[in-house]
């Protein structure tokens, strides 16, 4: 069986959030699924980290338009815009959510 990212959740309900197919709860939830605690670091207007709900309308406030899944493995990082230490991150993970559109530098 294949293991599904699990940044495609956050890709997938994010979008749906973002397009308004979805509520802020819904997303939330799906996104969040059985995990105890998730926690968003480097929200706009946030010094600490943040609940995923509070981060998912942060990020649309900051005029973000979508999410975009990227699966990046060692030697093989496109898609990826840096800073390294952030690729480093992506490439250990195996995956990486982008933000697409607006977002101001926390």
């Amino acid at each position: 069986m294949a293991v599904f990212p699990r940044g495609g959740a956050l890709t997938a309900w994010g979008n749906a959030y973002l397009k308004g197919r979805a509520s802020l709860d819904e997303a939330d939830v799906h996104t969040v699924a059985d995990d105890a605690l998730h926690r968003v670091v480097g929200v706009p207007g946030e010094d600490d980290p943040v609940p995923l709900s509070i981060a998912l309308g942060r990020l649309r406030a900051a005029g973000v338009t979508g999410f975009r899944l990227v699966l990046p493995d060692a030697g093989d990082v496109i898609g990826l815009p840096g800073p390294p230490e952030v690729t480093a991150r992506a490439v250990a993970a195996k995956e990486a959510v982008l933000t697409v559109g607006p977002v101001e530098a926390p």
